[in-house]
């Protein structure tokens, strides 16, 4: 079935990484005490003191000082029974066992028997104590195997986001008498083990071979791969850690194979890159372990490229060895489709269902630019395929707000599949038969939006998905509801005035138990820290798991930011967003106002949760700016998700791609009942895409944003490789009037907007990935050409995040410090 609509809208932290931490207070001890000194006659001493109280207030060093805000939980199992692990006040940890019919909670393990138990299996120890990286209890909850990080493994720079890779030994332990064994180093990232664990699956000159993990036999699986078109690799618009990753030991992944359920098959998504030229990536001038610089090299498309590279799927028969090329447009797997096939694990069945009975294999399939998706079922046996939905859209179509898990599922038993779509101009979950392709019903509907589906229970005939803007209050604010299969009126069934948080899926690590009879609700604002509940699935309440400890954070005089909701530049639509004040904020004095932003049609990004008031492309190390002596604002303007369709479309075509104007009526109308704030002296920051959407704003407003530090943002969207954050926001460049327009709204095109008066630093990175030094370099040129004065940082040892080393924050917060000045 063919779907078409004119969707024509034109008009998650780990904590601080020591790394991280030392780096900063080595910059802290280096900055002068904190003194008093009148804002009006700063002086070079003033700035530094001002400074050297940021420091003291990023987000690493903030969000440290809180405990068991990001708890996540595991279900033993096909049972009732769940485990999670928490730390201790002082330091250490807990991993406690609950029994979700009473909410009861014991110890999982006893802590000194486990370290001991540990020691003696050989595991390395500081002090006695092994430290303890991962765990994962096995199904019936007799035993768990540990990981423990190897002596002297440690995080450094540049890492992958904000991810702390450790190498680490693995141990077997029995439970509850812990009594451990040590296993064999599993696999890294460039194997892919069989479910039942018997097989590896690797890739050897461009094609895979099979590995019998019992006797060593190896057999080779395909012949046909070559360096271009090889197995295991893909054009995958987020594989951008290839430097990353070497410069801290880790393999390459093995990307487009999956292994069914039943270890049976395999199957195999590959891209032809051979007819692409060889792009320079980036350059590592500074290796770690030292020597010539590095190159890196690939083949790959970038939006100027007039094709996708062709695709090719294939189904392989394990046991024989048997090949099926699967019958399929070799261009569905553009856009998001490749990186729905890549996820091990992507919401309730996700992009990639199976029936094993059947022999069926169903996954998305999309064209380049985002304004057409399908659902795609393959047979196994035979490779035969076809399209069993199709959704066609004058501009890009999503299958979730955020660019998240597809709110999709495959419903075998009762052959039937949900189907997201905002063909209404709200996102909502559609009902279809699966062997027709026909619509049966609209399962919700309303002004709102779905944001997650949680769970669809096929023999319960019940739908958990959780939804903003159907309550009152915040829009963005999650609650999770059921709705029967048959349709109906949704209920609540989690009624807190909060954001919900709740993990898709019915594994051990989603939200709502394996049998279907609990969930586990994680709800706060950007007041109110975490609230891990357990409750029924009918929404009656268990009892309370565990909740957030701020008691260090309150120490420092923390105070959560001001909630705040300002009409847009229409002067009808209402943003929401919020105000970080310093800690010894004065209503009388006038303070520099800085936003932190980071425009998008993929998501949003101002907080409305605990969590999100510390991290986020929006709002890092907000506290720390306003910690300067400044009011930081960070709102969602038009143009960003979670909202109707309208809203996200809104600037979709137009020169203010990242919707500027908004930003400016937003940050003019709380001065409006604010005079605290100093309009004459306003700064804008962002990272990435808020690189990009910063330094766009001075250039389109530049008597109002005075002051911008952009960290890694693009500057020319053509010479970027081919990506749903590009073609999706702006089109793809297949047209002249397109590619005049990439060329028209490229801020290296854009530099004579800008005034003499303006102050501009722009932060690189030397082993970025995402967006490569050589968009530095454009952006540099271009600045010189003109004659402008600006300023450049270049992080020598960071991938995609510059301006948050701690180097790149202690520069933005000084850049503000000597431009904006403080308190008046």
């Amino acid at each position: 079935m063919t779907i078409s609509g004119t969707h024509d809208y034109r008009c998650e932290p780990r904590r601080a990484s020591r790394a991280i931490a030392a780096g900063l207070a080595i910059l802290l001890a280096a900055l002068l005490p904190l003194r008093s000194v009148p804002a009006q006659t700063a002086s070079a001493a003033d700035i530094d003191d001002r400074v050297a109280q940021a420091l003291g207030f990023t987000s690493q060093t903030l969000s440290g000082k809180v405990l068991n805000a990001g708890l996540t939980f595991h279900w033993i199992g096909q049972g009732s029974r769940f485990w999670f692990r928490k730390a201790v006040a002082g330091g250490g940890d807990m991993f406690i066992s609950v029994e979700a019919a009473t909410g009861s909670q014991v110890p999982l393990f006893d802590t000194q028997a486990m370290a001991q138990a540990l020691v003696s299996a050989g595991a390395p120890a500081s002090s006695g104590v092994p430290r303890i990286v991962d765990a994962s209890v096995a199904e019936d909850g007799r035993t768990i195997v540990i990981a423990v990080a190897k002596p002297d493994a440690a995080c450094r720079w540049p890492q992958l986001y904000d991810k702390c890779e450790l190498a680490t030994q693995h141990y077997r332990c029995d439970l509850p008498a812990p009594a451990c064994v040590a296993l064999p180093d599993l696999p890294g990232a460039d194997t892919l083990l069989s479910p039942d664990g018997r097989f590896e699956v690797h890739v050897r000159k461009h094609n895979l071979w099979l590995r019998d993990l019992r006797g060593g036999e190896e057999r080779r699986l395909t012949s046909d791969g070559v360096a271009g078109f090889a197995y295991g690799e893909m054009h995958d618009q987020i594989e951008t850690f290839a430097a990353s990753r070497r410069r801290i030991g880790l393999p390459d992944p093995l990307l487009g194979i999956r292994w069914s359920p039943d270890g049976r098959y395999l199957i195999a998504l590959r891209h032809d890159v051979r007819p692409f030229g060889k792009r320079l990536v980036l350059t590592e001038y500074l290796p770690p372990e030292g020597g010539a610089p590095v190159v890196h090299e690939k083949r790959e498309a970038a939006a100027d490229d007039a094709v996708y590279p062709a695709a090719a799927l294939s189904v392989i028969s394990v046991a024989d060895g048997a090949i099926r090329q699967v019958d399929l447009d070799p261009h569905l797997f553009e856009d998001v489709a490749g990186r729905y096939f890549n996820a091990v694990h992507f919401g309730n069945g996700g992009p990639m269902t199976w029936d094993m009975d059947r022999r069926k294999l169903w996954l998305i399939g999309a064209k380049r630019g985002g304004k057409e998706l399908r659902l795609i079922e393959v047979d196994l046996p035979t490779g035969k395929a076809r399209s069993v939905v199709t959704e066609r859209g004058l501009v890009p179509i999503s299958l979730h707000p955020g660019g998240g898990s597809p709110n999709i599922a495959v419903l075998p038993k009762s052959r039937r599949f949900i189907w997201y779509s905002e063909r209404d101009g709200w996102g909502h979950l559609y009902l279809y038969d699966l062997d027709s392709g026909k619509l049966l019903t609209q399962l919700t509907k309303g002004a709102w939006a779905v944001a997650d589906l949680i769970r669809a229970d096929e023999e319960r005939g019940i739908v958990f998905f959780a939804a903003n803007g159907k309550e009152r209050g915040n829009p963005y604010n999650r609650y999770l509801y059921s709705v029967s299969l048959r349709g109906g009126t949704p209920k609540l069934l989690t009624p807190e005035n909060a954001d919900h948080a709740l993990v898709a899926g019915s594994g051990s690590d989603g939200s709502i138990s394996p049998i279907g009879d609990y969930l586990i609700d994680d709800y706060s604002t950007v007041s109110l820290a975490d609230h891990f509940v357990l409750r029924r699935v009918d929404g009656s309440l268990v009892g309370e798991i565990a909740t957030a400890d701020i008691s260090a954070l309150a120490a420092t005089g923390w105070k959560p930011p001001e909630p705040v909701t300002v009409k847009a530049a229409d002067g009808r639509t209402d943003l929401y967003g919020v105000i970080y004040k310093p800690r010894n904020f004065d209503p009388a004095r006038r303070y520099p106002v800085i936003e932190i932003t980071y425009p998008g049609t993929w998501s949003k990004y101002a907080p409305n949760n605990f969590r999100g008031v510390f991290y986020g492309s929006a709002v890092m190390n907000a506290y720390a700016f306003a910690e300067l002596g400044a009011i930081v604002v960070s709102v969602d303007g038009r143009g960003t998700s979670y909202r109707s369709a309208e809203f996200r479309n809104h600037y979709y075509g137009k020169d203010d791609a990242t919707g500027a104007e908004d930003h400016v009526a937003a940050i003019r109308g709380l001065a409006a009942t604010r005079p605290f704030m100093d309009l004459s002296r306003v700064g804008v920051t962002g990272h990435s895409s808020g690189g990009d959407g910063s330094l766009r704003a001075a250039m389109l407003y530049p008597d109002f944003f005075k002051v911008v530090v952009s960290g890694e943002g693009p500057t020319d969207y053509l010479t970027l490789p081919m990506d749903v954050a590009i073609e999706r926001p702006l089109g793809v460049p297949d047209t002249p009037e397109i590619r005049a327009y990439y060329e028209r709204i490229a801020t290296r095109n854009m530099v004579s907007r800008l005034t003499p008066a303006n102050k501009v630093l722009v932060i690189y990175a030397g082993a970025d990935e995402q967006v490569p030094l050589q968009q530095g370099f454009q952006i540099f040129r271009a600045f010189q050409s003109a004659g402008f004065v600006y300023d450049e940082l270049i992080v020598p040892d960071a991938g995609h995040w510059g301006g948050r080393h701690p180097y790149g924050v202690m520069r933005t917060a000084r850049y503000f410090a000597e431009n904006l000045g403080g308190p008046q």
